[in-house]
């Protein structure tokens, strides 16, 4: 039976009530993957951030005899993959009671959707736990198509074919240089069919090195001959809360040339990042791309599994004309 729901503005008197719903959401998906992190604390942090979230966002809550049954909100973004605005609702920016989300997504949706339209936010982006397939199905046939994909493996050795004549090694500022033309190549390979992601095209190495010179970032390269084939970086923090625990790095930008994708060249850089976490007490490693990356789809699922995936929906801009 569809419960009588009452939909009202953002307020603090939910805060606490709304980040039950998405630590409840959390506990679900730590069950589908139990090596996720997990921390007394989390429930603290998701109070502080669904606070920031309804005092600075745009959404609303459902309540069921004054009990908060679900909520959705969202930060306006000035150009949300495009130059319209849009709203993005992280993985604390939505939840509901397991028992009514297959009818509370759809109707939190049809009623805030109307409020970011006529605020002209045409661009609507939201992180979802993974095997939450339920509430997927639901946002896929409310018109959003996957877009990103964030992932966690264990730490663990890696085993690969390793020619004798490809060295891996980790690298420092005085190697950049030398990188440049790869870090270039990865910058512009967004551009291309079927990504289509306008990168600006920064100074290679300017911009490499600042990268390499901020706190516990890392880079490996692997070299044939002396010359670079390819490189993958690791950082603490990425896109989710999951990224920013202390036991997690993650692998934010990763590229091996073309004509070297074959050789098992990602597959060799992979294993010395986790040779490296091993030796530094990460007992996680992440990693988020684009669905739409056909390449670099394939290699992380092989060796990572989804926890978040985003989905996005584009609005017709005439509906306001």
């Amino acid at each position: 039976m569809k419960p009588e729901i009452q939909f009202d503005q953002l307020n603090e008197k939910y805060v606490n009530a709304a980040a039950d719903l998405v630590m409840s959401a959390y506990i679900e998906e730590k069950i589908a993957i139990p090596f996720l992190p997990y921390e007394k604390e989390y429930l603290y942090f998701f109070r502080k951030l669904i606070k920031n979230l309804f005092n600075n966002g745009i959404g609303i809550v459902a309540v069921r005899d004054e009990e908060l049954i679900g909520f959705i909100a969202g930060f306006e973004v000035k150009e949300l993959f495009g130059k319209s605005k849009g709203i993005y609702s992280p993985l604390h920016g939505h939840g509901g009671k397991k028992e009514y989300r297959s009818i509370l997504y759809q109707e939190l949706y049809t009623h805030v959707a109307e409020i970011w339209v006529k605020n002209a936010c045409f661009t609507h982006a939201l992180t979802f736990f993974a095997h939450d397939t339920e509430t997927i199905d639901l946002w896929f046939w409310q018109g959003f198509g996957l877009r990103c994909v964030d992932s966690i493996c264990e730490s663990k050795r890696i085993s690969a074919n390793n020619p004798s004549n490809i060295i891996i090694r980790k690298t420092n500022v005085l190697d950049i240089p030398a990188l440049a033309n790869i870090h270039r190549q990865h910058n512009m390979y967004y551009r291309n069919s079927p990504v289509f992601m306008p990168r600006i095209d920064e100074d290679p190495v300017q911009d490499l090195a600042n990268w390499l010179k901020k706190d516990n970032h890392h880079l490996w390269a692997a070299y044939q001959d002396g010359k670079p084939l390819g490189y993958v970086k690791i950082q603490p923090g990425a896109e989710t809360f999951v990224s920013e625990h202390k036991d997690v790095m993650n692998i934010t930008g990763a590229y091996v040339l073309e004509s070297e994708r074959k050789a098992g060249i990602g597959t060799m850089l992979l294993g010395a990042i986790q040779e490296w976490l091993l030796k530094n007490g990460y007992a996680l490693c992440g990693v988020d791309f684009e669905s739409i990356n056909i390449t670099g789809s394939r290699f992380w699922n092989k060796h990572f599994i989804p926890y978040a995936y985003s989905m996005v929906r584009r609005i017709d801009e005439r509906i306001l004309t």
